[in-house]
């Protein structure tokens, strides 16, 4: 549920205090999202941003709900540095947007995206596929739509629906069709697939993303948010009060859930996100990380399948791997 606006001041405040708090060395790129803080008031996200301060950042990246997105907050987001945008628009069809539990209707979302679009130039939208009453022939209308428009930077996501939902039944059986014909639209169109979920025109990809995808550090900053900093992960309570309470005590280490991982969980991880990735796994970087040489024998599986493709010192995705990922056990 979305935090009561009497809350927005306060939560602004803790996030610039532990933000202050925790940052020892600078960040290229920064994700203002995960949340949106497009529903802050002209007040407190002009607080938030002040607090941020003009850092001279590779990309900003600000997300947006479409009912919030106006000329005098998209004007403020750029006096302080945002330049590239994220919009979840989700589906273009009012019925699925109802189903969904979303405030705002399909046109609202595409004007939305043309103002986000022309004031920043970059940005990406999220749609959702394999969604309850959602034939393939809805989320292709969807992508085309926004390929007309213009879009530079798109990702889809199919929805996991949690058991004992009330929604109706997916369509699973669209899963595959749905994604591989929305993946061969976007490659026409130029926008080139360079993680599993994410297709871009060149120069427009995540660079923020990528540093996930590539295990670089990043520092996370509010309730449940994680972090990866000198090969750690670790997370702050997903709570609101203990975070709060952690935050004004200083943020101290030991008030962080932490991850150590075992030497087969950093090779399993770096295995698993490298594959993701366009690029796939670099064999050279594993045996220079973990010592010895990647077994490609693990991989004959489902090289044979036309899953995976192992050429010019890479192991990477290809044809209905991009599909099964999940199914592909290499480890």
């Amino acid at each position: 549920m979305p935090a009561p606006e009497r809350l927005h001041g306060e939560y602004v405040d803790l996030v610039l205090r532990e933000l202050t708090l925790r940052t020892k060395v600078n960040f290229e790129t920064m994700y203002l999202g995960g949340g949106s803080p497009s529903a802050l008031s002209m007040e407190n996200l002009q607080k938030l941003l002040q607090g941020l301060g003009k850092n001279e950042l590779k990309e900003f990246t600000m997300e947006w709900n479409p009912e919030q997105v106006n000329s005098e907050k998209i004007q403020l987001a750029l006096d302080f540095g945002v330049n590239r945008f994220s919009l979840g628009i989700q589906s273009l069809n009012d019925d699925l947007l109802k189903m969904l539990g979303r405030r705002h209707s399909a046109k609202t979302a595409l004007d939305a995206f043309e103002k986000l679009n022309s004031a920043f130039g970059t940005g990406s939208c999220d749609l959702m596929f394999c969604l309850p009453n959602q034939s393939t022939q809805n989320f292709l209308n969807d992508v085309k739509t926004l390929v007309n428009l213009e879009a530079k930077h798109l990702s889809f996501y199919g929805l996991t629906l949690k058991k004992k939902t009330k929604l109706p039944l997916q369509p699973e059986h669209l899963y595959p069709e749905m994604y591989l014909k929305a993946a061969e639209i976007l490659q026409s169109a130029g926008l080139h697939r360079y993680e599993v979920s994410n297709f871009a025109k060149p120069s427009h990809e995540s660079r923020h993303n990528l540093v996930y995808w590539k295990r670089g550090p990043y520092l996370g900053i509010g309730p449940s948010a994680h972090s990866y900093l000198d090969g750690v992960r670790s997370n702050a309570s997903g709570k609101y009060v203990p975070w709060k309470k952690w935050v004004l005590s200083g943020c101290p280490q030991n008030g962080l859930t932490l991850d150590i991982p075992s030497k087969e969980g950093r090779e399993i991880e770096a295995i698993w996100l490298a594959l993701r990735t366009r690029e796939g796994l670099s064999l050279e970087a594993y045996e220079r990380e973990f010592g010895e040489k990647f077994d490609l024998k693990k991989a004959e599986l489902y090289i044979k399948k036309g899953w995976l493709t192992a050429n010019e010192g890479s192991l990477a995705l290809s044809g209905k791997g991009w599909l099964w990922l999940d199914k592909i056990s290499i480890f």
